[in-house]
């Protein structure tokens, strides 16, 4: 570099560290001087040239000044490849509980045999979020329609703020207990309290519960009726997302009560079914709704989620450890279990954006995916399997 092109960037250096404001922090920046730059001995006032970063040729200048301004004019300066703030970086979030190593879907590290990474990357999207801390209050409402929840759980203690079941279409208040277990499974995975030394954790730990019993007894069975209720009940009591892990046939009913749903700006998600086929499930099936398939430790296509142009998104539904009715846990598959860490990821999303409508929210969680399967929207994985640091950036 010649002579006079190293004095012109000292001089604007200098000049910068000369103008910045007393209240500037300083800090670091990286600089990468164009080939057959020499090493300065020498820098200007308020900054100092630090080490060399190993194989790579860049210093480290240290600046009293602020950072950011420094790296913006040594870019705009000739003979620099690049220059940049020296960010912090830190510990990703991880949280005590003991039994988060077991969630692949959540951090992937090849613990249950899968591939590493193939997960939602939820420990960067806390950070990203601002959620690191573990905050156990402060998400947006999500609406849960399933087989109820059993609220002493210890990882679901103080979530549920609206309890209701459904009989012939009519809500009661007040009572909302899980004689099954899926929706307290379900419930785990949305919001399970996170660091607080016990079991796992939820996508979206910090959400409160709209919970809505529509499907009860073993087998988890209700009726349209009950289903629309309960989406119509959750949505007016705030609800901003609802996640439904359930399915059946289409009716006119059930069509009107997501539509409701989404005329009040709620994001509605449901399960894309686990028929193995090609079958359309509802209320997947509605242009208003997110339908969600299921991904395994592989990040491969479960075998028995549905595939059709209907899916929208994907996320981990294999053998997912989750909080059960019994007090304990309990491995599920299904893409029942697929469709409450998609709803995570979106009640996530209505939390770091709230002004966004549902749609805006919508294009959000579509848009945070990783490709899956052929390039762009597919039958598997929809537009990808959902990403959190994606939808938290």
């Amino acid at each position: 570099m010649p002579r006079f092109l190293r004095s012109a960037l000292l001089a604007a250096l200098a000049a910068l560290v000369l103008a910045a404001p007393a209240s500037a922090a300083g800090g670091q920046v990286i600089v990468k001087f164009a080939p057959g730059a020499a090493t300065k001995s020498a820098m200007p006032n308020g900054s100092s040239l630090g080490g060399t970063i190993h194989g790579l040729g860049a210093h480290v200048v240290k600046t009293t000044g602020d950072p950011a301004a420094v790296a913006a004019a040594l870019n705009a300066s000739p003979g620099v490849e690049y220059a940049e703030v020296d960010k912090p970086m830190q510990l990703l979030a991880t949280p005590n509980d003991p039994r988060f190593p077991e969630l692949y879907g959540l951090n992937n590290t090849g613990q249950t045999g899968g591939t590493a990474d193939a997960d939602i990357d939820a420990p960067e999207g806390w950070d990203l979020a601002g959620m690191g801390a573990f905050p156990a209050t402060g998400g947006v409402k999500v609406g849960i329609v399933d087989t109820g929840i059993t609220q002493t759980h210890e990882d679901l203690t103080g979530k549920t703020v609206d309890c209701g079941q459904s009989t012939g279409g009519v809500v009661m208040s007040g009572a909302c207990l899980d004689d099954n277990g899926h929706g307290t499974h379900v419930a785990g995975t949305i919001t399970g309290n996170a660091n607080n030394g016990r079991g796992v954790t939820g996508v979206a730990f910090n959400s409160p519960l709209s919970i809505c019993k529509a499907l009860s007894g073993p087998l988890g069975q209700g009726t349209t009726s009950d289903v629309a209720s309960c989406i119509t009940w959750v949505t007016d009591r705030g609800a901003k997302v609802i996640s439904m892990s359930l399915g059946g046939g289409a009716a006119t009913t059930l069509q009107n009560a997501v539509r409701y749903a989404a005329s009040h700006d709620v994001l509605v998600l449901a399960a894309a079914g686990n028929d193995g086929n090609s079958t359309v499930e509802f209320p997947a099936g509605y242009a208003e709704v997110v339908s969600v398939a299921a991904t395994d430790a592989r990040d491969a296509h479960a075998s028995f989620s549905n595939t059709n142009a209907d899916v929208e998104v994907a996320a981990p539904g294999v053998n997912v450890l989750s909080s059960y009715n019994d007090g304990g846990y309990r491995v599920l598959s299904g893409t029942s279990m697929a469709t409450p860490h998609a709803a995570g990821v979106a009640a996530v999303i209505r939390t770091r954006n709230p002004t966004f409508t549902a749609a805006q929210a919508r294009s959000k969680l579509d848009a945070s995916v990783d490709d899956k399967g052929v390039a762009g929207r597919d039958t598997s994985f929809g537009f990808g399997r959902v990403n959190l640091a994606k939808a938290a950036s």
